[in-house]
């Protein structure tokens, strides 16, 4: 029998809802997915909630209808929630206990991870994660597996990541609204991270860019662990909107020409000239300079990879890097931004698409759908945390 699980995405630019689907052979697939423009959101946050509630209305009609012409059907109660936005925020914190006795035991490494758990964050914020990343004993740090070994005093340490609460809120009652219960609210980089990294990349050291329209997000992985992680306020639609601004188009068509046209490089062989689209059927289209149009693109996008070089260096991360950097979202979509994401950040550079979940390998770009495929590899380990939890009780008390 299988089991389906359902992530939802309120972005920027878009609204997409995936269903996920694994079985007796062990692999998660994403079964059907659908996605419309967003209307009432803007930079990750919702604006009217009547018109994001509407947005979510339409994922669920066309997830119903391809249901429908595939003989199948499903009523969808419940879907994580893939967060993202430059209101996301993530602090260290260490939970401590004293080693009773000479050896660190069960009673210690249960006791430092309650320790660990009380961080204490306004009451306008909510955790979407607390993530463990090693112990110490002492002064002696990078301890993964501390049982049986000596000291006075254990810590935990770990990155607790935590979101504006009335942002999830309005997200929880635009779906409410729509008939769709939110399970939980999930980071979008984290998410991304988990679908596209293999275990030795987060060994050798690597960073996640998740560029979305809005905002792009990073997750930082070094010694098997993740090692930092935040949101920069700057995606797509800011490139976009530079286009037009320069260019005196709408945003409608520097989105046209971004597409089709530009690139991250300045100099990348192509056509001198590009077309503007015209605004209307009966409008002429005129033409501008493609290396007027690149340089614009590379301007903003230089920009945006300084800005993570900088946090990489103060936190000591850069050189540590050693399996370079993963892009994903849509953003990542750009022409030859992994070259110059490789040249600014001076580190191998790839394109992520998901390698835990399969049922993308007919998308366009499924590096796009990365943060939803990471969710569902989410709601599934949760569900079977559940069974084997329940299995227990079941032994206990039968």
């Amino acid at each position: 029998m299988s089991n389906f699980y359902a992530a939802l995405e309120i972005g920027t630019t878009r609204t997409v809802l995936a269903i996920g689907e694994d079985d007796a052979s062990g692999r998660l697939k994403i079964t059907c997915h659908a996605e419309i423009p967003s209307t009432g959101v803007r930079k990750s946050q919702i604006l009217d909630i009547t018109q994001a509630t509407s947005s979510i209305k339409s994922v669920l009609h066309k997830i119903e209808e391809k249901q429908s012409e595939a003989g199948s059907s499903i009523t969808l109660g419940n879907a994580y929630l893939v967060v993202s936005g430059q209101h996301i925020k993530a602090y260290p914190f260490q939970g401590m206990v004293p080693i009773e006795g000479t050896k660190v035991g069960n009673d210690e490494l249960d006791a430092v991870y309650r320790s660990s758990r009380t961080m204490q964050i306004p009451k306008d914020r909510e955790f979407l994660d607390i993530v463990d990343q090693d112990y110490e004993i002492d002064a002696l740090r990078g301890i993964t597996a501390p049982r049986g070994m000596s000291g006075q005093i254990l810590k935990l340490n770990t990155l607790q990541i935590h979101a504006d609460k009335s942002r999830i809120d309005n997200a929880r009652t635009a779906a409410d609204a729509a008939k769709l219960e939110i399970r939980e609210p999930l980071f979008a980089a984290t998410c991304a991270a988990d679908a596209v990294l293999e275990e030795h990349e987060k060994r050798n050291g690597v960073i996640v860019l998740d560029i979305g329209g809005g905002s792009t997000g990073y997750a930082v992985y070094s010694d098997g662990h993740l090692a930092t992680t935040g949101v920069i306020g700057v995606g797509g639609d800011h490139v976009t909107n530079d286009i037009a601004h320069a260019f005196q188009t709408t945003n409608a068509q520097a989105e046209q020409m971004k597409t089709e046209f530009a690139s991250a490089i300045i100099g990348t062989p192509g056509e001198a000239r590009v077309k503007v689209p015209g605004s209307s059927p009966l409008m002429e289209s005129r033409t501008i300079s493609r290396r007027a149009l690149d340089t614009v693109v590379n301007a903003r996008l230089k920009e945006l990879f300084a800005v993570i070089r900088e946090k990489l260096e103060d936190q000591d991360l850069l050189n540590r890097l050693h399996a370079g950097a993963v892009l994903t979202g849509g953003g990542a979509a750009m022409r030859d931004i992994d070259a110059l994401v490789q040249r600014e950040l001076g580190m191998p550079t790839r394109t992520g698409r998901p390698v835990h979940v399969d049922g993308l390998d007919g998308e366009d770009f499924p590096a796009s759908f990365a943060a939803l495929a990471g969710a569902i590899m989410y709601a599934s380990r949760m569900d079977e945390d559940r069974s084997i939890l329940g299995g227990l009780i079941g032994r206990f008390f039968k």
